[in-house]
């Protein structure tokens, strides 16, 4: 394991390196997560070179309550380790936000990225219709005016767990998001309008995508045919009587899949 961090901006970026290997795989952490929700898949992909980034404000990065903390700026934080590592290409998984940042990485930088997994990912679509944009960014708004309290952070987190979901894990994932400021936590909402731009409806790539839902979201039955809009090119995996938390709560079903999945697509 290597432990580095990297000066970007007026951030210090945290990640670590497991392995060597000439293809990369990129494990971007959800709102106020850290690299230790990804603790099961760290050394689950001998045959890959595995980065695993604490984006800025989380984890052991650099956290700044009077900045302002975006999708784009965490997006931009991937590129710049994969240049500080001469790392070409990777495939990128997302867990919750951290897909969502993922998909602006792919609009950004489309050449660096050979395919994408979900993992319970967060997806914006912003309407086009101007009344329903205008309902859609006032629950963004809302959403994020809950984070002034931490009472706020507790009921959103307790919302992406079942009835069965192991206390142990409730406490460790509550413990990791309250390593982040409520401020910056609330920062990175507010960023989804503000990086609207990237949420066109009309939006699509050819890459590979993985996509791993648990039933948090409440998701609709139609919900892979509007990924599939977007990813053509999808692999769709619905887990039932999992949380939000999934390659926590079930590591080892969730690696083998990842690794099915990039045994065929990546190579």
């Amino acid at each position: 394991m290597e432990t580095k961090f990297l000066n970007y901006m007026d951030h210090k970026i945290h990640y670590e390196i497991r392995g060597s290997a000439p293809r990369s795989v990129f494990l971007i952490h959800g709102w106020t997560g850290s690299i230790r929700t990804w603790k099961y898949q760290l050394d689950a992909f001998a045959d890959y070179k595995v980065v695993a980034i604490d984006l800025p404000g989380n984890g052991n990065s650099s956290k700044d309550e009077k900045k302002d903390y975006s999708m784009e700026l965490f997006a931009d934080c991937i590129y710049q380790v994969m240049k500080e590592e001469e790392i070409s290409e990777g495939f990128l998984v997302g867990h919750s936000m951290g897909f969502a940042i993922c998909e602006i990485f792919i609009q950004k930088y489309p050449h660096m990225c050979t395919g994408i997994c979900s993992m319970d990912g967060a997806h914006f679509e912003l309407p086009e219709d101007l009344q329903e944009k205008e309902d859609w960014l006032k629950y963004n708004r809302d959403f994020a005016r809950s984070m002034d309290e931490e009472t706020g952070r507790e009921a959103f987190l307790n919302m992406l767990f079942l009835s069965d979901t192991p206390q142990m894990l409730k406490n460790e994932v509550l413990q990791i998001s309250k390593e982040v400021p409520l401020a910056i936590g609330k920062s990175i909402i507010s960023s989804v309008e503000k990086d609207q731009k990237y949420w066109a409806k009309n939006r699509q790539t050819a890459l590979p995508c993985l996509a791993i839902y648990s039933p948090a979201y409440q998701l609709p039955p139609d919900y892979e045919l509007e990924l599939k809009r977007i990813y053509p090119a999808i692999e769709y995996h619905s887990i039932a009587d999992v949380c939000h938390y999934l390659m926590m709560e079930i590591p080892y079903r969730i690696n083998q899949i990842i690794l099915d999945f990039l045994t065929k697509n990546y190579r």
